[in-house]
């Protein structure tokens, strides 16, 4: 799809199982489960979605999926099924070599999302999996992510900053900012502190990836809102604007974990927020 100058597309790592009453928070089963089905388990299929942005002599990836990071006990908990070679597989797809990324915007530091800027090698060591770019991360979201709580820690991989701060470019913002003309990051706390939504162009043309503010089609609905949010009221909140604005100037949302609908607009009906028709982004 082409955004001004911006040619952006979605790229998928593959998927995973999640608890689906995580995922929605205290909304009862029977209003969520046949848009999601489980597993005997409870699980979910959630998708691993990423952005590629190209233009303008930049190549951005906005998150990068958990990479060949799980071990065994995690694996058996998420069943991640990675496409072959994950995203650097993606992008050889396209013709773009891991190098050639010039940014990553990390939505925020969960493995989900971060867990792939760095690759196990043959030595054992982890190393950056796109090492010459610039990492731009909220200092918030870094902060936090230094220093969870017993309650969160486990949505992080432990030893993986220290090995950032060595070993990759980093760039801290504090608040929205422009991170390329016509890319604008918006920081949202709901989630977990420093998330940032990245907004490529505007207007009718707009495409917001909405990371975990609102992960699925389905999380447009304002009270669908995940377990896992460190303040569920400010989420709240903060959908409210995002939908609000996105349905003024029609934008396209774009869901990172929704395995069926990777992107839609959005559309009004009986004085609700819905979700609209789907989008094709050319995803991969």
């Amino acid at each position: 799809m082409q955004v001004g100058w911006w040619n952006v597309q979605t790229l998928t790592e593959g998927t995973w199982l999640l608890d689906g009453g995580s995922m929605f928070g205290i909304v009862p089963q029977k209003l969520w489960s046949g848009a999601h089905p489980t597993d005997e388990q409870n699980r979910i299929t959630m998708a691993l979605r990423c952005l590629l942005i190209r233009g303008a002599g930049k190549t951005i990836l906005v998150d990068c999926g958990i990479g060949d990071r799980l071990n065994e006990k995690q694996q058996k908990i998420y069943q991640h099924r990675r496409v072959p070679g994950g995203i650097p597989g993606r992008l050889k797809k396209l013709g773009i070599r891991p190098d050639e990324v010039t940014d990553i915007i990390a939505s925020h530091l969960h493995f989900d999302h971060a867990g792939g800027l760095l690759t196990p090698a043959a030595n054992g060591r982890l190393e950056p999996t796109f090492k010459n770019a610039t990492v731009h991360v909220q200092e918030e979201c870094w902060a936090w992510a230094a220093g969870p709580t017993v309650w969160d820690g486990g949505s992080f991989f432990p030893g993986d900053l220290p090995i950032w701060e060595r070993d990759l470019k980093l760039n801290f913002l504090h608040g929205d900012c422009e991170i390329a003309e016509r890319i604008q990051v918006k920081v949202t706390s709901g989630h977990t502190p420093g998330q940032q939504i990245v907004v490529v162009g505007e207007g009718a043309s707009a495409v917001a990836f909405c990371a975990d503010l609102i992960p699925t089609a389905s999380h447009i609905r304002l009270p669908f809102i995940m377990s896992f949010d460190h303040l569920p009221l400010v989420t709240l909140e903060e959908k409210k604007v995002l939908l609000a604005e996105a349905l003024e100037e029609d934008w396209t949302l774009v869901f990172d974990h929704d395995p069926y609908t990777p992107a839609c607009k959005l559309k009004e009906e009986k004085g609700r927020v819905v979700a609209g028709d789907a989008v094709c982004l050319n995803s991969l």
